[in-house]
């Protein structure tokens, strides 16, 4: 007599979906994120990591429930960049990235963002949209009001500029929401990368081998866009 087939369980964590279920295209969808992460944080950090892959568009962190399965929106984000080829170059290379102590999980979307539907002339209107515009305005000013909190005067003490060249580069108007990980986002490309150290008040020391290599980071990440209203300043620090 056959033995009976076990009906399939799901697992508590099931994994998301494969990038090979749906066909490339820019819009990249992001799971097994912490939710603990406060939103502006949580945008902020995602752009600073896969803009280095290409032009990001947008990035989408929704709260709440499915509008069409009631599931609660939790751990899971979209990245919109302007290419395929830009969106893929970053899938493979952020596939399992620890990003705030979790691997992140990395599929194409389902579906084409909106965005890139109207840019293409696909786009067909959809119900049920969902929007957060009270909460992205609300962000934004934090993001205002922090940039400034941190381009207050200057004190004596922590680290001071160099008036020449050595390996270590000194940031002093990062925004709050901006925190060591991220920067050491941004700087582990360059070739020669050692360490992020905080001072507090948005003034931060990045470590290299070499006066030379420190150059190369600064002369790419100078004038980089950290939000909205602030940009990344970079200087030679006192070794």
């Amino acid at each position: 007599m056959a033995a009976a087939v076990a009906p399939s369980t799901t697992l508590a964590h099931p994994k998301p979906q494969l990038s090979t279920n749906y066909p490339p295209n820019p819009t990249l969808y992001l799971s097994n994120i912490d939710w603990s992460i406060k939103k502006p944080l949580l945008k902020r950090a995602l752009y600073t990591l896969f803009t280095r892959h290409g032009k990001v568009l947008d990035v989408i962190v929704l709260r709440g429930s499915s509008a069409s399965s009631g599931k609660p929106l939790r751990g899971q984000a979209w990245v919109i960049f302007e290419s395929v080829t830009a969106a893929t170059a970053a899938l493979v290379a952020e596939q399992n990235f620890v990003f705030f102590g979790r691997p992140l999980a990395i599929a194409y979307a389902r579906e084409t963002s909106d965005r890139i539907a109207k840019r293409d002339g696909s786009y067909k209107k959809k119900s049920n949209r969902r929007a957060d515009e009270n909460k992205e305005t609300d962000a934004k000013k934090a993001e205002i009001k922090s940039s400034k909190t941190s381009s207050a005067a200057p004190t004596n003490s922590g680290p001071q500029p160099s008036s020449t060249p050595t390996s270590t580069l000194l940031t002093s108007n990062v925004p709050s929401e901006c925190n060591e990980m991220m920067l050491s986002m941004l700087f582990k490309p360059y070739s020669g990368y050692n360490n992020v150290t905080p001072h507090g008040k948005g003034v931060y020391t990045v470590q290299f081998n070499s006066e030379r290599e420190a150059t190369a980071a600064l002369k790419g990440l100078h004038g980089f866009k950290l939000n909205n209203s602030c940009v990344l300043e970079l200087s030679y620090g006192q070794e």
